[in-house]
């Protein structure tokens, strides 16, 4: 049996996504190989200011075995000579497979992953700022990814484990016009609203968003609709729309910027359970709904819904996503389900890697 070249995968970041997915990859690694092909093994994983370069640290550390000790340290950033002691060590990229995943959660890893693309290297990001907040990047990524007949992959950015945009991309590769989208983007604030739709306090929507894992430690940054915004510019993108964060007409969560958790909790946890419970008519139910239209008007903001409506048979932290197209007329197609949550994204991740390591076999 012809054995399969080796994929090696280069990873930016190691936080509730990264670990999990480095788990994922070394634990599944023999199915993927039957399955698709694909085999893969970690060249590095990297941290804000310390690597580990080679598989078997990789799995040590994913299974927690491996201290932060052990990890080479380096001069902080994301700068291309990140690459230099991998490609020193397994090969430059005109001899060896990569493929480079970023599941950071900042704007300094987008000139890395332009670099990474232009030299031929596969990316694949979870990694929604570039994508959303840097001017231009989206943008130059495709172009690059175009230029060089190399993946670009970004699906976990919007639908998590969701075939979100593949969805998205496949219905425009195949000629169909796409008219609106409409979408619950935010497990988080799935989660938060789907618990108050059911009768649940507003605090203790929050409090359980934050037990199963749904919201951040500060819940104001899931209440701020920052995630929820980065995901809809993404999706009008995508669409081939000049979209910026500036273009969306977003109406704001919180009816002011809180310094943290505590000074929201009392009077501005009260104002929006009011304003919650102002929107949610009888007989309805209340998202945080984005939605990005061929026109361009791309929108965010509290949308009620029939409890009769697919809107009212959602579970608190699922999300959903509706393309409005010319060939499916009044019925759209629906993609919906849980895909946020560490374990889920890294799965989405995953997929992406390997979708991604296929185009180089």
């Amino acid at each position: 049996m012809k054995t399969a070249p080796t994929t090696h995968v280069i990873q930016l970041g190691y936080g509730k996504v990264g670990a999990p997915l480095v788990h994922l990859a070394i634990e599944n690694r023999a199915r993927i190989e039957r399955e698709t092909g694909v085999h893969m093994q970690y060249a590095a994983v990297v941290r804000s200011s310390s690597v580990a370069l080679g598989d078997d640290l990789a799995l040590r550390a994913a299974d927690r075995g491996a201290s932060f000790d052990e990890w080479t340290q380096r001069a902080p950033g994301m700068t291309l000579d990140v690459l230099d002691p991998i490609f020193d060590r397994f090969g430059l990229p005109d001899a060896t497979r990569y493929v480079l995943v970023d599941v950071t959660a900042t704007a300094e890893t987008g000139p890395l992953l332009l670099e990474a693309l232009g030299m031929g290297i596969p990316v694949v990001t979870a990694n929604k700022i570039p994508l959303a907040e840097t001017p231009g990047w989206f943008e130059q990524a495709r172009a690059a990814s175009q230029q060089a007949s190399t993946p670009f992959r970004y699906e976990c950015t919007v639908g998590g484990s969701l075939p979100v945009i593949s969805t998205l991309v496949d219905l425009m590769t195949t000629g169909d016009t796409i008219q609106r989208i409409v979408a619950l983007p935010s497990s988080s604030l799935s989660c938060i609203l789907g618990g108050f739709n059911r009768g649940l306090p507003l605090d203790a929507a929050i409090a359980d968003a934050m037990r199963r894992g749904f919201a951040e430690p500060n819940p104001l940054t899931d209440l701020a609709g920052r995630d929820a915004l980065r995901k809809i510019v993404i999706l009008a993108k995508t669409m081939g729309l000049p979209t910026s964060i500036g273009d969306v007409d977003q109406e704001p969560l919180l009816d002011q910027d809180y310094p943290d958790f505590d000074a929201f909790q009392g009077n501005g946890m009260a104002r929006l359970a009011a304003r919650l419970t102002a929107a949610r008519q009888p007989g309805m139910v209340t998202y945080y709904v984005g939605s990005t239209s061929a026109d361009g008007t791309v929108t965010l903001g509290l949308r009620s819904f029939a409890q009769a409506s697919v809107w009212g048979t959602l579970e608190p932290s699922e999300n959903i996503f509706l393309f409005s197209t010319s060939r499916f007329g009044d019925l759209p197609v629906v993609v919906r389900g849980i895909g946020g949550g560490p374990i889920l994204t890294a799965s989405g991740v995953l997929a992406d890697i390997i979708k991604a390591a296929q185009r180089q076999i």
